[in-house]
Protein backbone atom coordinates (compact mmCIF):
# COMPACT_ATOMS: atom_id res chain seq x y z
CA UNK A 1 0.00 0.00 0.00
CA UNK A 2 1.45 3.03 -1.01
CA UNK A 3 1.93 4.88 2.25
CA UNK A 4 0.65 8.59 0.74
CA UNK A 5 -2.66 7.37 -0.25
CA UNK A 6 -2.43 5.76 3.53
CA UNK A 7 -1.71 9.07 5.07
CA UNK A 8 -3.98 11.32 3.20
CA UNK A 9 -6.42 9.29 3.36
CA UNK A 10 -6.24 9.40 7.07
CA UNK A 11 -6.17 12.95 7.09
CA UNK A 12 -8.93 13.71 4.79
CA UNK A 13 -11.51 10.95 6.44
CA UNK A 14 -10.32 11.41 10.33
CA UNK A 15 -10.88 8.51 12.24
CA UNK A 16 -13.74 7.73 14.66
CA UNK A 17 -13.39 4.58 16.87
CA UNK A 18 -17.24 4.72 17.72
CA UNK A 19 -20.00 3.58 15.17
CA UNK A 20 -21.81 6.65 13.39
CA UNK A 21 -24.08 7.70 10.50
CA UNK A 22 -22.32 9.70 8.05
CA UNK A 23 -23.78 12.35 6.10
CA UNK A 24 -25.88 10.19 3.80
CA UNK A 25 -27.29 7.83 6.90
CA UNK A 26 -24.33 4.70 6.44
CA UNK A 27 -23.26 3.00 9.48
CA UNK A 28 -19.74 3.85 9.44
CA UNK A 29 -16.22 3.46 11.98
CA UNK A 30 -12.77 3.97 11.91
CA UNK A 31 -11.97 5.92 8.75
CA UNK A 32 -15.22 5.66 6.73
CA UNK A 33 -15.58 1.84 7.08
CA UNK A 34 -18.91 0.84 6.77
CA UNK A 35 -20.55 -1.76 8.78
CA UNK A 36 -22.69 -4.55 7.80
CA UNK A 37 -25.67 -5.12 8.11
CA UNK A 38 -26.55 -1.93 7.87
CA UNK A 39 -30.73 -2.50 9.18
CA UNK A 40 -28.38 -3.14 12.40
CA UNK A 41 -28.22 -0.08 15.29
CA UNK A 42 -24.24 0.05 15.21
CA UNK A 43 -24.99 2.33 18.10
CA UNK A 44 -21.92 2.48 20.81
CA UNK A 45 -19.80 -0.03 18.77
CA UNK A 46 -16.60 0.80 19.48
CA UNK A 47 -13.47 -0.83 17.37
CA UNK A 48 -9.58 -0.53 18.42
CA UNK A 49 -7.26 1.62 16.64
CA UNK A 50 -5.56 -1.29 15.01
CA UNK A 51 -8.40 -2.41 13.48
CA UNK A 52 -9.74 0.82 11.80
CA UNK A 53 -5.86 0.48 10.08
CA UNK A 54 -6.32 -2.71 8.84
CA UNK A 55 -9.64 -1.65 7.72
CA UNK A 56 -8.77 1.46 5.87
CA UNK A 57 -5.66 -0.69 4.15
CA UNK A 58 -8.70 -3.49 3.34
CA UNK A 59 -10.69 -0.83 2.02
CA UNK A 60 -8.39 1.07 -0.01
CA UNK A 61 -7.14 -2.66 -1.57
CA UNK A 62 -10.80 -2.64 -2.78
CA UNK A 63 -10.78 0.73 -4.34
CA UNK A 64 -7.77 0.74 -5.47
CA UNK A 65 -8.73 -3.04 -7.71
CA UNK A 66 -11.81 -1.45 -8.29
CA UNK A 67 -10.42 2.37 -9.83
CA UNK A 68 -7.50 -0.15 -12.00
CA UNK A 69 -10.81 -1.92 -13.83
CA UNK A 70 -11.76 2.04 -14.88
CA UNK A 71 -10.96 2.72 -18.61
CA UNK A 72 -9.38 6.32 -17.25
CA UNK A 73 -7.07 4.30 -15.36
CA UNK A 74 -4.61 3.53 -18.21
CA UNK A 75 -4.08 7.68 -18.69
CA UNK A 76 -3.20 8.35 -14.92
CA UNK A 77 0.42 8.67 -16.38
CA UNK A 78 1.64 9.48 -12.66
CA UNK A 79 1.34 7.52 -8.74
CA UNK A 80 -0.32 10.50 -7.96
CA UNK A 81 -2.89 10.72 -10.32
CA UNK A 82 -3.50 6.99 -9.79
CA UNK A 83 -3.73 7.77 -6.18
CA UNK A 84 -5.99 10.40 -6.34
CA UNK A 85 -8.24 8.31 -8.58
CA UNK A 86 -8.26 5.50 -6.04
CA UNK A 87 -8.80 7.95 -3.26
CA UNK A 88 -11.86 8.91 -4.65
CA UNK A 89 -13.45 5.77 -5.25
CA UNK A 90 -12.45 4.73 -2.07
CA UNK A 91 -14.80 7.90 -1.00
CA UNK A 92 -17.40 8.13 -2.96
CA UNK A 93 -17.72 4.34 -3.93
CA UNK A 94 -17.53 3.34 -7.09
CA UNK A 95 -21.26 3.69 -8.32
CA UNK A 96 -20.80 7.93 -7.45
CA UNK A 97 -17.70 8.06 -9.31
CA UNK A 98 -18.60 6.21 -12.41
CA UNK A 99 -21.50 9.41 -12.45
CA UNK A 100 -18.48 11.61 -12.87
CA UNK A 101 -18.68 10.88 -17.05
CA UNK A 102 -17.04 14.46 -17.82
CA UNK A 103 -14.29 14.27 -15.47
CA UNK A 104 -13.35 10.71 -16.27
CA UNK A 105 -13.17 11.63 -19.74
CA UNK A 106 -11.22 14.12 -19.28
CA UNK A 107 -8.71 11.96 -17.29
CA UNK A 108 -9.26 9.53 -20.17
CA UNK A 109 -8.09 12.34 -22.37
CA UNK A 110 -5.26 13.26 -20.50
CA UNK A 111 -7.33 16.86 -19.97
CA UNK A 112 -5.96 17.72 -16.64
CA UNK A 113 -7.20 21.47 -16.46
CA UNK A 114 -10.94 20.01 -17.38
CA UNK A 115 -10.52 17.10 -14.76
CA UNK A 116 -9.47 19.61 -12.31
CA UNK A 117 -12.15 21.81 -12.73
CA UNK A 118 -14.79 19.29 -13.52
CA UNK A 119 -13.88 17.79 -9.89
CA UNK A 120 -14.27 21.23 -8.36
CA UNK A 121 -17.15 22.20 -9.83
CA UNK A 122 -19.48 18.75 -7.99
CA UNK A 123 -21.32 18.44 -5.39
CA UNK A 124 -19.33 16.63 -3.70
CA UNK A 125 -16.52 19.10 -3.42
CA UNK A 126 -18.76 20.75 -1.61
CA UNK A 127 -19.40 18.02 0.73
CA UNK A 128 -16.15 16.81 1.70
CA UNK A 129 -14.68 20.38 1.80
CA UNK A 130 -11.86 22.41 -0.07
CA UNK A 131 -9.07 21.01 1.80
CA UNK A 132 -9.68 17.52 0.43
CA UNK A 133 -11.30 18.87 -3.25
CA UNK A 134 -8.57 20.76 -4.07
CA UNK A 135 -5.89 18.34 -3.06
CA UNK A 136 -7.68 15.88 -5.35
CA UNK A 137 -8.24 18.21 -7.86
CA UNK A 138 -4.68 19.58 -8.18
CA UNK A 139 -3.00 15.87 -8.18
CA UNK A 140 -5.11 15.68 -11.39
CA UNK A 141 -4.52 18.52 -12.51
CA UNK A 142 -0.38 18.71 -11.97
CA UNK A 143 0.46 14.55 -11.27
CA UNK A 144 2.36 15.32 -8.37
CA UNK A 145 1.94 16.16 -4.69
CA UNK A 146 1.83 19.44 -3.64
Amino acid sequence: MDPRLLADVKAGEGCKLVAYKDTLGFWTIGYGHLLFPQSKDWSGYTESQDNADQDLVQDLIHAQANAMLLPEWASLDTPCRQNAVTELVFNMGLSHWKGFIKCRTDIQNQNWQCAHDELLNSLWAKQVGQQRSNRLADYLLNGQYN
